[in-house]
């Protein structure tokens, strides 16, 4: 501190404040007042390090701990020591990120526990989406700094003090991100500097501060030596690998080895193409040694009076030459095709064991469900009993991260609809409390995750005049609707089945905006219900897009791909709607072979007809942007090793159209 009045200012402040906090015993009142009016005094003289710890034993205070005050009090006299020496008054004090000493991880309220940890990973998670490279770096920033002042106001009042205390300390070193390019890239560096602490301090804080404090200072820990990272380390969070031990590694650095692993797939398969390319150009040469055979054999013998006997040799010696060039072709293409397959292989490997890691189950997010559920409920007066099935099921956590705010409206759903209050249930003969099963299914390279209740259920009947009413369908429509149309209406927005809103439902809104999220992820969502009896959703989405076998089919000239697990029989002569009229191609006839499709359905068979089945080959399938997704029965694209694209074919939304088109081919 360079201003002197200043200095004797404060001096005086906090020798004014300093008893209330010595004071035995102890008035947590006038120790909370002094505590709040030094965090103000060491604010306005520019000791704001000084000041924020004096607002963390106050927050330490407000719990029930006054062993704060007297931690308060040691550091105000070393404060006065320094002040009336001439110097700073936090010098010689360490502070953020080292951890004061007396700052230690305390229980969390274990009503509130499972929701603070879905909470603070939902929030690291969003972090990671910052610093994973995707955004600009003034987006990502702005962002990131978001989430780390949600985390420090979440952990503060909970009272995760280390949290708390790390977050305001982060908080202040990335403040001034957000001004010009260059401050932003500066923040998000010290940002992912610090990203594997945050993780640390949620999974395992007391190893977390230890390895914050100077070596010196850790004797003093009652605590083993520190299993995290120091923290001039790269930031990693850590992970769980099967049948090895537990490692960290950075949460990018898994999606940069995934990237990578495209990338030499891709290039794999351009070797490969390669091959091929070298296997006709060999054909070729051998069909051009046959037509020179063919031409001496017409030509004949060498005769004074026919062809010069120079011309004929000199066709021979081409003609063996290009049987050596073509041999040589062979052994080239068979060479490249060697390592082309060492490729395909280490790569489809290392692309399964880093999508592994990246997979996460999902009870977790059955788990957050389950905990707004039940909030919701108390909320409006209901009893309710969650059962969650298939919570051992993993998907990627990106999917399962996108699929936490659909799933929840639709939950919550069933309670501002579906579930009735008890002594309604009680008088229609039901359980006072009601029933919500979530459960989960993954099969042929889709996740199904069904929510339903045995609540009231839909009136369709209701469903049909409102929609009348409100004009979103006409009347001759809605009266011949059947009622998987009609219980589909319930997703266009401003329909509801309330008379009144509340905080809960009743707005028309919600459902539309979980549909749209799917819907985003290439999926759907099917509602099905009986009055009395509860409402069901389903909700398909494609499993995250990776290797996968494929049967390449040929449609009007087109070649698509489909999975191979959707296709449970190649047959030559049967009927069945052609490939090409299930994409909208009005004109086109069965071709010559059907292909059985493996899907869930009713008792009628879904086959489709193609031109010709190629080969199977086993290939990387990448996602499509929602526009695509949106325009066809696609799962998703492949990039072949020339640059060309080709479409991987969605089979579970192909059936309805192969059945729909049935009867014209009959």
């Amino acid at each position: 501190m360079s201003d002197p009045e200043l200095s004797r200012l404060l001096l005086v402040e906090i020798a004014r404040h300093l008893p209330a906090l010595e004071h035995d015993p102890l008035d947590p009142v006038a120790a909370r007042r002094a505590l709040h009016a030094l965090k103000g005094s060491l604010g306005l003289a520019g000791e704001n390090a000084l000041a924020q710890e004096m607002a963390r034993l106050e927050r330490k205070l407000d719990s029930g701990d006054e062993t704060s005050a007297r931690d308060a009090a040691r550091t105000m006299r070393h404060a006065i020591e320094k002040l009336l020496a001439g110097e700073p008054a936090s010098s010689g004090l360490t502070f953020w990120p080292v951890p004061p000493a007396s700052l230690a991880p305390r229980s969390i309220d274990p009503s509130i526990r499972a929701q603070y940890f879905a909470e603070m990973g939902d929030r690291l998670a969003r972090i990671d989406e910052a610093l994973g490279g995707s955004l600009a770096p003034l987006e990502a920033i702005t962002l990131a700094y978001r989430q780390v002042h949600t985390i420090k106001g979440a952990a503060s009042s909970i009272g995760d003090e280390p949290m708390a205390w790390f977050c305001h300390g982060l908080e202040e070193r990335l403040r001034a991100g957000p001004s010009s390019r260059d401050a932003a890239e500066a923040a998000l560096t010290e940002l992912a500097r610090w990203r594997g602490v945050l993780g640390g301090l949620l999974d395992d804080p007391t190893s977390a501060l230890l390895s914050l404090r100077p070596p010196r200072s850790r004797s003093n820990i009652p605590r083993a030596e520190p299993t995290s990272r120091p923290p001039d380390e790269e930031p990693t969070v850590r992970l769980s690998l099967p049948d090895a031990a537990t490692i960290r590694v950075a949460a990018q650095s898994v999606d940069r080895l995934l990237e990578r692993t495209t990338t030499v797939s891709v290039a794999r398969e351009a070797m490969a193409q390669s091959a091929n390319a070298l296997d006709a150009r060999s054909a070729e040469m051998r069909a051009m040694r046959a037509d020179l055979a063919e031409a001496l054999r017409l030509i004949g013998p060498p005769r004074p009076w026919g062809a010069p006997a120079a011309a004929l040799s000199r066709i021979r010696t081409v003609a063996d030459s290009l049987a050596i060039a073509g041999e040589r072709l062979d052994e080239t293409a068979a060479a490249v095709r060697r390592p082309a397959r060492a490729l395909r292989d280490v790569a489809t490997a290392q692309k399964r064991d880093l999508s592994a890691m990246r997979q996460t189950p999902l009870r977790q997010l059955f788990g957050r469900l389950t905990i707004a559920v039940e909030a919701e409920a108390r909320r409006a007066g209901r009893e309710i009993l969650v059962t969650e099935i298939g919570g051992d099921e993993t998907v990627d956590r990106r999917l399962a991260e996108a699929l936490v705010d659909p799933c929840l409206q639709i939950a919550r759903n069933s309670v501002a609809h579906g579930i009735e209050p008890p002594e309604e249930r009680e008088r229609a003969g039901k359980p006072r409390a009601g029933a919500l099963r979530l459960s989960a299914r993954k099969s042929a390279g889709r996740l199904r995750i069904e929510i339903s209740d045995d609540g009231a259920g839909a009136d369709v009947a209701d469903i049909r005049r409102r929609a009348i009413e409100g004009g979103m369908v006409t009347r001759a429509l809605a009266e011949n609707a059947d009622d998987d149309t009609l219980l589909a209406l319930l997703f266009l927005p401003g329909l509801t089945t309330r008379d009144a809103s509340d905080l809960l439902a009743g707005r028309g809104i919600g459902l539309d905006i979980a549909l749209g999220a799917i819907q985003q992820l290439g999926g759907r969502v099917h509602l099905s219900s009986r009055k009395g009896e509860g409402l069901s959703a389903a909700i398909e989405v494609p499993v995250e897009s990776g290797f996968a076998k494929v049967l390449w089919v040929e449609a009007r000239g087109e070649t698509f791909a489909i999975l191979a697990a959707d296709v449970s029989a190649v047959k030559r002569g049967e009927g069945a709607p052609h490939l090409a009229a299930c994409l909208g191609d009005a004109d086109a006839t069965p071709g010559p072979m059907c292909l059985d499709l493996a899907v869930p359905g009713d008792d009628e068979a879904a086959r489709v007809s193609v031109d010709a089945a190629l080969t199977i080959e086993e290939l990387l399938v990448r996602p499509l942007t929602p526009l695509v997704a949106a325009i066809g029965p696609f799962a998703g694209a492949i990039v072949r090793g020339d640059g060309t694209v080709r479409l991987a074919l969605d089979a579970h939304a192909l059936a309805p159209r192969a059945r729909a088109l049935a009867p014209r081919v009959t």
